[in-house]
């Protein structure tokens, strides 16, 4: 390869080789506080726009709700409506070894049943009930490489996010 395609090869590739190394060089444990927000996604809309599904949605998920036409909205017999409860952020990255501090605030569904599970399905925090309108804290040291999972047990499998430990180097 000639000097000149080097070069322009390094200057295309350097920054994300370079990103690349500053990623794997992790230091010491450290802790994460991560802000999420436990939201139900809704959309409506009537009859004469669109047929209501053929098959209700809750039939196909716990995570979907489904107000069919006449429940609704009272004062609107044709309007229908469709939802889904979920995490947000959804996915968040930390090292093994560190501590992640959630604070989670529901803004929808009255009720929720939430714990996190390791890698290995083991809780790592117990199975609590969240309500609708507060704050929750909840904190663990991500000691598993792996993936762990907070979830809502009453709306899964939309309701849950992803704590993707990656290996401390």
């Amino acid at each position: 390869m000639n000097p000149s395609k080097k070069l322009s090869l390094l200057v295309l590739l350097g920054p994300l080789l370079f990103a690349g190394e500053a990623f794997s060089q992790a230091g010491a444990p450290t802790a994460h506080t991560i802000f999420m927000t436990a939201i139900e996604l809704k959309g409506s809309t009537t009859v004469e726009k669109l047929a209501p599904p053929p098959v209700n949605p809750k039939d196909l998920s716990k995570g979907y709700e489904f107000k069919p036409p006449g429940q609704a909205d009272k004062s609107d017999p044709k309007k229908w409506e469709v939802s889904s409860y979920r995490f947000s952020p959804g996915f968040i990255t930390v090292r093994q070894g560190d501590t992640v501090n959630l604070t989670v605030f529901v803004v929808n569904g009255d009720e929720h049943d939430v714990a996190v599970h390791d890698p290995g399905g083991s809780e790592v925090v117990p199975r609590t009930k969240w309500n609708r309108g507060r704050e929750y804290k909840v904190s663990f040291v991500a000691k598993k490489v792996g993936s762990y999972q907070l979830t809502c047990s009453m709306h899964a499998p939309t309701m849950a996010a992803t704590i993707l430990v990656l290996p401390r180097k």
